[in-house]
């Protein structure tokens, strides 16, 4: 079993989950709210590898998907591995990884859950304390 931050992933197992704006054509795993117009509807993919790391892939022709990097400066990607703390931004919109990660209970209703259908202990991310706090 794999812990990514205090989220628990089967490591046999890959995740991939769309990140866009929330609306009502496109179904999104991540959605993000619909007044972030810098956002696509179908924005990126973020995939959880079985070995724990984050691959993170700019899906829209226009609006731009960018990482900090080591020297503080964004930089455009198309596609990369991150670290679940490095600051992403869609478009406008400043996040991480982890951050995504926590919203995807959110935006579908559900709560986080283990690939391979077995429940996991639920967390939700706390943005005052900057990680994941069991419910």
């Amino acid at each position: 079993m794999l812990f990514v931050g205090e989220i628990n992933f089967m490591s046999e197992n890959i995740r991939t989950y769309l990140v866009g704006r929330s609306n009502s054509s496109v179904a999104c795993d991540i959605a993000l709210p619909d007044n972030e117009k810098s956002v696509s509807r179908k924005h990126m993919e973020l995939t959880v590898t079985s070995s724990g790391q984050c691959y993170i892939v700019h899906t829209h022709p226009e609006n731009t998907t960018k990482v900090l990097d080591r020297n503080g400066a964004w930089t455009l990607i198309s596609q990369d591995y991150v670290d679940f703390d490095t600051p992403i931004m869609l478009g406008n919109y400043q996040t991480t990884a982890r951050q995504l990660l926590a919203l995807l209970s959110h935006s579908n209703g559900q709560a986080l859950s283990q690939p391979g259908g077995v429940a996991a202990e639920q967390w939700e991310w706390d943005p005052d304390r900057a990680t994941f706090l069991k419910r």
